[in-house]
């Protein structure tokens, strides 16, 4: 170990996260995906109202002056990679996001492994995932054991299993307050159905998912805006759940420019409410208009998998410099 002015280094722990890394590069390249690396600081942003940024200025000596963002995810450059013909890709990149707490699970900057593979949808991106994890679980000799197939649920099933109610049946924001406030969760008027819904998942749902080693919650409402495949009233999405742990996101990518065009405009207008703006890229209703076929995209926060993958109970503990310990 060695001290610094803010803590102390554990560098066992450092020379195993470097091997974790040098793990899930030789995994995605051997599976023939092409490895890429896109901006981190980039002049405009995909529409995420869930989302807070951070923003800088580019100043081209004294003449010229640019607003630019640090990338909460590297998606929107991943997918124009994608519609250009860049076939099944990776990356491991660094990802910033604003106005979070720090923490056990928490930190403003932190390591996003991201990849999108061709032909494939949500579903057959959980079997891409076991085998990743269960590559570095065993390759690295990890503190917990998995076996496949990991547990599967559809968020439907959840809500009703912890809420006792059926998602079909609230539909509108008025039976969804409702259902809070029998719970004993606090709701505003004004608030949208996702909000009402969110408190809910929060407080019940979410907390039950503790008990299980992993599970993947799937099928999430369609009114919960996601730039995801729709079908019957759902997203094609999923969430992998570690011991409790949120770990990765998932979609089956929406094609279809009038879908993008209008969740585009939607979100612009939420995101309104943000603390920080940014700049929309105007083109993303546009990015697959002369892509034809299925494709899915992974996010996983490398930070937490490590953390749950080797015991440790704070992502502080697997990062050399965290934000709490050097500001």
């Amino acid at each position: 170990m060695h001290k610094f002015g803010g803590g102390i280094i554990d560098f066992e722990i450092l020379k195993k996260r470097a091997e974790f890394l040098q793990l899930t590069r030789r995994f995605f390249i051997e599976q023939g995906y092409l490895e890429v690396e896109t901006p981190i600081l980039s002049p405009y942003l995909i529409p995420e109202p869930s989302l807070e940024i951070f923003k800088t200025t580019f100043y081209i000596r004294s003449e010229q002056s640019f607003e630019c963002y640090l990338i909460p995810s590297p998606e929107l450059w991943m997918k124009r990679l994608i519609a250009q013909g860049a076939g099944n890709i990776f990356q491991v990149t660094k990802a910033f996001r604003n106005c979070e707490s720090l923490g056990k699970l928490h930190n403003p900057e932190f390591t996003l492994l991201e990849w999108y593979t061709e032909g494939h949808d949500y579903q057959e991106e959980i079997v891409v995932l076991e085998r990743l994890i269960l590559f570095l679980s065993e390759k690295m000799h990890a503190e917990t054991v998995f076996s496949t197939p990991f547990r599967r649920i559809s968020m439907h099933e959840a809500f009703h299993t912890h809420t006792g109610v059926d998602l079909d049946e609230v539909a509108d924001e008025e039976s969804i307050r409702k259902v809070a406030r029998h719970r004993g969760i606090n709701v505003n008027e004004d608030e949208s159905w996702e909000e009402t819904f969110h408190k809910i998942f929060l407080t019940l749902v979410e907390p039950a998912l503790a008990k299980e080693k992993t599970i993947i919650l799937y099928d999430y409402p369609e009114k919960i805006p996601t730039f995801a495949r729709t079908r019957e009233g759902y997203s094609e999405r999923w969430e992998l759940y570690m011991h409790g742990v949120e770990i990765a996101n998932c979609y089956t990518e929406e094609m279809s420019k009038q879908k993008l065009k209008h969740l585009f405009e939607a979100e612009a207008q939420r995101k309104k409410r943000c603390a920080v703006q940014h700049t929309i890229d105007p083109s993303l209703p546009d990015i697959f208009s002369d892509y034809s076929g299925d494709c899915a995209g992974v996010a996983l926060g490398m930070d937490r998998l490590f953390m749950v993958l080797f015991g440790f109970q704070s992502v502080e503990r697997v990062l050399p410099f965290p934000f709490s310990k050097i500001f």
